[in-house]
């Protein structure tokens, strides 16, 4: 039975059309029974994305992406899947179940209150920017604005605005119908602790900067004072719809240059933001605050990892940037780096706990993992006491040259790590040293780190061969200390393969990694041609994920073989990419059972992750050898299933091109179906599950 999220998925795609939700940020042209127009998602020059109406998916055969509506709008506006849903559930409308019961009546009165609270805030929002526009008390504040040479369309582009002194906004929105509860819950009023009673605006004579989510909806507001009044800025208190740590602002102007740039730069303050992008540097966001948060970086990651810091070149500024390095080193995906070696006679096991197997489950060797933080952070130089803002109005070529020319974290933290040490005395060089060893050490580039190494010796004056043998004892020592945890780990997972051996006989050896239960068994259904095709594809997906769900040990085998967009459907493509992300995180080690690993997914998504686990377990042993040899052949056999799709749209399109003039346009299908064939055969070398 198919769960809600999966009936409402379904309600939508049938709601709206896919061609014209992308068009609208694509422009189509129709080709035969598809769509082709530029992608949007690499730069290129001769149209290759493609939009399938009849399938309801599109796929770009010059960078290889592909998925449906869904997918689309996740990519295109850097949402995770529920984000994507909500908003596609919205434009359709139709209501999203939670997770196939109904809400509680707690859950139900507040998703009222949070789109009333969002309704008052853009009532707000309005109000505020009607004010600085119309209002002759705010003569003050846009002589302010002129003389930070905000323009007039940065005003209307940010929708800045004007709180006046007095209780006007109170009054106003209280006359359109929300309540003095409503009001004070979204952080624009406070309650008198007076006799007198009432309530008062929360801003008063302030600059107002509306305060967006990354869909672009208001949901809190900044205001700077304009009387040199206390505090300097405001903002919106902690409310249902504003979380200050989690919320970066100018990010839904800014999200779209930062895909297309892959970077983004980080400033402090809200004109820094708002200027800086009218002197065109459009990927800048700026903290609510000084504070990077683990919450910032989180968004941030879904759209780029390069991070460029251009915060204020004083003190507090100086710390920040030290602050947000260490967040953002802890905060972003740390990857592993495999370093291959001999397998010692009965090794069964990495040291990391995932088992090494060959074809016939004998051990193909130790595999060591060295970590690395899976981003690039820099450091922009700036001006002594020149802010973002001051700076770039001032010289918009020199602040566009910091932001170009930003340092290498490296080198930023050797100068600023050892600001105010006595680096002529043994102490100081010993303290430096101590700070900035352990630093370099995480650098896995061995050729950058040596590079790092040399400039640490030149600039504490110290032997280079010193200083590098220093740093690999550092590195040896952290290793140490990162194996320690994960010893008992492996040793636990090597006593169950010893004492289990291949207790499985000859009860499974038909089990091929092909799904063979009921469910699964569509060509028995009478299911046949694309429709058999579809569906038996759809099956080996669940299948694989069903793999995953029953015993996680199984996600080397499969991770190894397949990737997210060999995933059709947009349930099971999430799915796979939340455990994906699991595996790069350290969430998922091959002693989590199967229940931890649907605690990782989103509620929408755990039923039906829960029915391919149910669906797939009859079938399997319960460990050893021969489970993962059947997860390499499922992961194999669904591999093969898309490529032989996608090849059949390819020869599709590539006998519609043929009657054309557009040369260009065959030459990119013909490149990929030549990839797509040398793909097949490594298949075919790899596997006999083909014959």
């Amino acid at each position: 039975m198919a769960t809600e999220a999966t009936s409402a998925i379904e309600r939508i795609k049938q709601k709206l059309d896919i061609v014209e939700e992308i068009g609208a940020v694509v422009s189509l042209k129709k080709s035969g029974k598809a769509y082709k127009g530029l992608c949007p998602f690499h730069g290129e020059r001769t149209p290759s994305f493609y939009v399938f109406p009849d399938k309801q998916d599109w796929h770009c055969f010059g960078c290889g992406e592909r998925g449906d509506i869904i997918t689309f709008v996740q990519k295109q506006q850097s949402l995770d899947f529920r984000e994507a849903l909500e908003l596609l559930a919205e434009r359709a409308g139709i209501p999203l179940e939670n997770t196939g019961r109904p809400e509680t009546p707690e859950e139900s009165a507040e998703t009222a209150n949070r789109k009333r609270l969002r309704a008052l805030n853009e009532a707000a929002a309005i109000w505020f920017h009607h004010q600085l526009l119309q209002s002759t008390a705010a003569q003050y504040c846009r002589s302010y604005l002129d003389s930070r040479g905000v323009s007039s369309d940065s005003i209307a582009h940010w929708r800045l605005g004007y709180a006046p002194d007095g209780d006007a906004l109170v009054q106003y929105l209280l006359g359109v119908g929300y309540s003095g509860k409503e009001v004070v819950e979204a952080g624009l009023a406070r309650e008198r602790e007076s006799d007198r009673g009432g309530m008062y605006a929360y801003f008063r004579n302030r600059l107002i900067f509306p305060i967006r989510d990354a869909r672009g909806q208001t949901i809190a507001f900044g205001g700077r004072t304009l009387d040199g009044g206390n505090p300097k800025y405001l903002n919106t208190p902690q409310t249902l719809l504003f979380d200050k740590s989690a919320t970066l602002y100018g990010l839904d102007l800014a999200r779209e240059a930062i895909r297309r740039g892959d970077r983004v730069v980080i400033v402090e303050g809200y004109m820094d933001a708002v200027v800086t992008h009218q002197c065109g540097t459009r990927n800048v966001v700026a903290c609510i605050g000084s504070a990077i948060t683990e919450k910032h970086i989180r968004q941030i990651k879904k759209l780029t990892r390069r991070v460029t810091l251009a915060l204020d070149p004083d003190a507090a500024g100086e710390s920040a940037t030290l602050r947000g390095i260490t967040v953002a080193q802890q905060a972003f995906d740390r990857v592993a780096v495999p370093v291959p070696g001999p397998a010692p006679e009965g090794t069964r096991t990495q040291q990391d706990g995932w088992a090494t197997r060959g074809r016939r489950g004998t051990p193909r060797g130790i595999v060591r993992f060295e970590e690395q933080v899976d981003a690039e952070i820099t450091v922009a130089k700036l001006p002594p006491h020149e802010d973002p803002d001051e700076f770039a109005r001032r010289d918009p070529a020199g602040w566009q040259r910091a932001i170009e020319q930003s340092v290498p974290l490296i080198e930023y933290l050797i100068t600023a790590q050892t600001a105010g040490l006595a680096l002529d005395t043994p102490q100081g060089k010993l303290e430096a040293s101590r700070r900035l060893l352990p630093i370099l050490a995480e650098v896995r580039n061995r050729t950058l780190a040596g590079e790092y190494a040399d400039r640490l010796a030149a600039h504490l004056h110290l032997d280079v061969h010193d200083v590098q043998r220093d740093l690999a004892q550092t590195r040896r020592k952290l290793d140490r200390e990162a194996r320690t945890p994960l010893r008992g780990q492996a040793d636990s997972v090597s006593a169950e393969l010893d004492e289990s051996g291949d207790p499985l006989g000859t009860k499974y050896s038909q089990t091929d990694g092909t799904p063979t239960g009921p469910f699964f068994n569509f060509r028995a259904s009478g299911a046949a041609g694309a429709t058999g095709e579809m569906l038996a594809e759809l099956a080996q997906a669940e299948y694989c994920i069903g793999l995953l769900v029953t015993d996680p040990s199984t996600w080397m085998e499969i991770y190894a073989i397949l990737d997210e967009h060999d995933f059709t459907s947009a349930e099971m493509r999430a799915i796979y990419a939340v455990f994906a992300r699991g595996i790069g995180e350290g969430q998922i080690t091959p002693a989590l059972p199967g229940e931890g690993l649907i605690a990782l997914l989103p509620e929408e998504l755990r039923p039906t992750a829960e029915g391919t686990g149910t669906r797939a377990a009859p079938e399997l042993p319960e460990s050893g050898p021969t489970l993962s040899k059947i997860a390499s052949k499922a992961a194999y056999r669904l591999k093969r299933m898309r490529l032989k799709a996608e090849m059949a749209e390819l020869d599709y399109l590539v006998r519609e091109v043929a009657g054309t003039d557009d040369d260009e346009g065959l030459r990119t299908l013909m490149a990929r179906k030549k990839l797509l064939l040398s793909q097949r055969r490594a298949i075919d070398s790899a596997t006999d599950i083909w014959g």
